[in-house]
């Protein structure tokens, strides 16, 4: 899971904040319409309004419907309007939260700030400012509140994010030796079986990726980051035909832009454009309607979507654009780089390349656009050298993949 998704925020803070302490709570639950008709008689709750969101916010992450997202919000600044937040950190702090989770990661940050320094043991506002900061591509601000709050203590949405800046900087392995204790132990959880899952597969180690992710699919049978996690690892094994039922139980479960994109990038890498064009039509319409909405998810999608699944290099370059202007991460670089490549400005590309690169992530994909797009620019050398690299990251790097 790199910052190439919705997930660049969805599946990473999935795990940041232990989504399966709250799984039991699902839309027709006791918890959520107790809250829910709380906060109906009594509008200046703040305490019922401020956990109502932190329940949506969970309710987003595990049935995949956004409309929760909205509903958080809502929830947080209800709070807010009740009590003061100079008297309230932690409504600001479930504000903070809902606007990461809306990927604006500058208000998202300075709402944690300011949650945190009226009430400095609200670690979960600290977490939330070191994971915009991560996003906002300020790495060194980043690590220095994950090691901040590792000083004090060692929990796995600590130590997932530890693994996460691990995979940013490198070091795939350390990332995965961080994640795997919780493996078979009490603090297991569906979340850290795609984790760790995802990371094998992005070495090429497809046989320890399945492992990860039925052992997942074992605990959350209906989850569906975890069907969709297994249906790109199907389509890279060969195996088209489960991925594409596996692809459409996630469709099912959570109707989506980026599952419709999946299932259309699977026609098509099996030769099939006639069967893949709806679903890229599907996953247009999803995207751009999300956007008309006021939403920033899809920036990153819609970069790549026009660069590669319906070529449109001025858009590619638009929304690669604003998706820079969202997070300035290695993964909003490398898609400007790519785009700009698209659009045939070589030179340009090469230089966001060598910031997609600069923190020495490990990811075969990012390598391969950086080696493509060096080489058109005239540095056959460093392209080789590139594609070589990505090579030895992981051996299959040229087989299916969701684009995250």
């Amino acid at each position: 899971m790199t910052t190439r998704a919705i997930r660049a925020a969805l599946l990473f803070t999935l795990g940041l904040a232990a989504v399966d302490s709250l799984a039991a709570v699902s839309p027709e639950s006791a918890t959520l319409r107790f809250l829910e008709q709380r906060v109906q008689s009594d509008p200046l709750d703040s305490v019922a309004h401020t956990r109502l969101s932190a329940v949506c916010i969970n309710l987003m992450r595990e049935t995949g419907d956004l409309s929760y997202l909205d509903r958080a919000m809502q929830a947080a600044r209800a709070a807010l309007a009740a009590v003061p937040a100079a008297q309230d950190p932690a409504g600001v702090a479930a504000l903070a939260t809902s606007e990461f989770e809306s990927h604006h990661f500058r208000e998202a940050l300075a709402l944690a700030q300011q949650a945190y320094a009226v009430d400095p043991r609200n670690t979960a506002a600290l977490g939330t400012a070191g994971d915009a900061q991560l996003e906002l591509g300020n790495y060194a601000e980043a690590e220095t509140i994950y090691h901040q709050l590792s000083a004090n203590e060692s929990t796995p949405p600590i130590r997932a994010r530890l693994a996460r800046l691990a995979e940013l900087k490198g070091d795939n392995r350390k990332a995965i030796d961080l994640l795997s204790p919780f493996a078979g132990t009490a603090g297991d959880s569906a979340w850290y079986r795609v984790r760790l899952g995802e990371l094998c597969f992005r070495i090429g180690d497809l046989q320890k990726a399945e492992a990860q992710y039925e052992a997942g699919r074992r605990l959350r049978p209906e989850s569906f980051l975890v069907l969709e996690h297994l249906a790109e690892l199907r389509a890279a094994q060969g195996k088209f035909d489960e991925a594409i039922t596996l692809y459409q139980r996630v469709i099912a479960l959570a109707p989506r832009g980026e599952f419709f994109q999946a299932l259309g990038d699977l026609y098509v890498f099996m030769g099939k454009s006639t069967e893949a064009k709806p679903w890229h039509e599907r996953a247009l319409n999803a995207y751009l309607k999300s956007v008309e909405q006021g939403n920033a998810h899809y920036y990153h999608h819609l970069a790549g979507f026009y660069s590669d699944a319906q070529e449109n290099q001025a858009e590619a370059l638009r929304w690669a654009r604003k998706d820079l202007e969202v997070r300035h991460s290695v993964y909003a670089r490398d898609s400007l780089a790519w785009a700009l490549y698209k659009n045939g400005d070589f030179a340009s590309a090469a230089k966001e390349a060598a910031h997609a690169l600069a923190l020495g992530t490990k990811d075969a994909h990012l390598l391969f656009h950086a080696a493509i797009i060096y080489s058109r620019a005239g540095e056959l050398e460093r392209g080789s050298a590139l594609l070589q690299e990505a090579l030895a990251v992981n051996p299959r790097y040229n087989s299916f993949h969701a684009h995250r």
